[in-house]
């Protein structure tokens, strides 16, 4: 009788012990954890576009978009727990510079083919000093509203648009000439393509196309040279700085002014006129010189929180390619209350609001929005110079009201002296 090897006499058969050296492996190895996601942080009203942005999520990794109220998302940064704090953020362009002087977001870089699909002007509203800080998902600017049925023929220069404003006031046809919305603040936005067309500028831009806080435009040589302008405008009633913008808009919407500088949030209110109307950019006032408003967008940026979660890499991806496709930017868009067109210029060219992209038509020439924490300042004089040069009879000459400005500009953005304390 022919013995069985010891091996197979003993303990286990040769299938149990196959199978059981098998599963050795599997029982011992613990279940491998997903990755963590990568955290969202969105306004509620943005989260269903963000939601639909990133279903896919990133390889294989999630996408956990987080509704949050960003009203205060400086504050909110620096004080996060690092645990919870996101990894990229939905901001507006205007809190850029603040955002990355408190190193709470981290600098990208683009591809030039991704440069070249995306509004130039658009993406500086992301840009400070020399580094960009994310990316525009949609942007949006001011444009004349034309009453059309009071004004059939496109004025071709500022001047004609002058002419005809005051014409339909003069023969009892409208009560306000040009509704440009101020009142007793000013307003630095809305007056701007104005500025602009005069040879004005908020600041100098450096080589990288960012903004130099030292060079302040309000009262630069060129825009001294056109100034007397207001003074005209200001005599004449075209312009009057005690409309607001609730009556600039009750002025249009009802058939009483023929001309209007409004933004695309007014789109709404616009469909429900029984009047035709126009959108085109401001006319040249100044030859050579484009009446160009600014331009404001939202966009998606790192946080420094993307770093200590170690998804940096991956966050930045998201932002500088993910999100700037033509797709991508769609999506988003279709998805967004933000009225306005996508940054990327093909998915802004598909959009199938007519009016919609007649206000990015009006935004030749136009400046970002700026980002820097100067501008405050001189917006706020900037402000304060146009309702003082165009409040009617008791206004104060532009050369004066203008140079003031600046002045007060500079003073409230030059550092105040180091006293050397006196040894005895």
């Amino acid at each position: 009788m022919q013995h069985q090897p010891r091996w197979l006499t003993k303990g286990l058969s040769v299938v149990t012990l196959v199978a059981a050296l098998i599963a050795a492996p599997l029982l011992a190895t613990p279940a491998q954890a997903a990755p963590r996601a990568i955290v969202v942080w969105v306004s509620a009203e943005y989260q269903v576009a963000a939601q639909a942005l990133f279903a896919k999520g990133y390889k294989k990794r999630a996408i956990d978009v987080q509704a949050h109220d960003m009203s205060a998302i400086t504050a909110d940064l620096q004080n996060a727990d690092p645990a919870n704090a996101p990894d990229i953020v939905l901001i507006d362009g205007g809190r850029v510079g603040e955002l990355a002087a408190n190193a709470l977001i981290a600098p990208v870089e683009i591809t030039s083919e991704t440069s070249r699909n995306q509004s130039k002007i658009a993406i500086s509203t992301f840009r400070v000093a020399d580094s960009l800080f994310g990316m525009p998902m949609q942007r949006q600017n001011l444009a004349l509203v034309t009453n059309a049925d009071l004004i059939p023929n496109a004025p071709k220069t500022f001047e004609k648009l002058s002419t005809l404003a005051l014409k339909t006031v003069a023969v009892g046809k409208a009560d306000i000439a040009f509704a440009v919305p101020q009142g007793i603040e000013g307003d630095a936005y809305a007056t701007y393509p104005l500025f602009a067309g005069l040879g004005g500028f908020a600041f100098g831009t450096t080589g990288s196309g960012s903004y130099n806080p030292k060079k302040i435009g309000i009262d630069n040589k060129r825009f001294v040279k056109n100034q007397g302008q207001i003074n005209r405008w200001n005599k004449s009633g075209l312009i009057n700085s005690s409309v607001t913008a609730e009556e600039a808009r009750n002025a249009f919407t009802s058939g009483r002014a023929p001309f209007w500088l409004a933004g695309p949030e007014e789109i709404t209110t616009l469909r429900t006129m029984n009047f035709r109307y126009r959108i085109t950019q401001v006319p040249a006032i100044v030859k050579g010189i484009y009446a160009a408003p600014l331009m404001k967008s939202i966009g998606f940026a790192v946080t420094s929180f993307a770093k200590v979660h170690k998804v940096l890499p991956a966050s930045r991806d998201i932002v500088t390619n993910k999100i700037t496709t033509t797709k991508a930017q769609k999506t988003f868009y279709k998805n967004s209350p933000y009225v306005g067109l996508p940054a990327n210029s093909r998915a802004a060219a598909a959009s199938p609001d007519r009016v919609l992209l007649a206000f990015g038509s009006a935004a030749l020439g136009a400046s970002a929005y700026p980002n820097i924490s100067e501008w405050g300042q001189v917006s706020q004089a900037l402000s304060g110079a146009w309702r003082d040069s165009t409040r009617g009879g008791d206004a104060i000459r532009s050369r004066e009201s203008f140079a003031a400005a600046r002045a007060q500009a500079v003073a409230a953005l030059t550092p105040a002296p180091v006293e050397t304390p006196i040894i005895p």
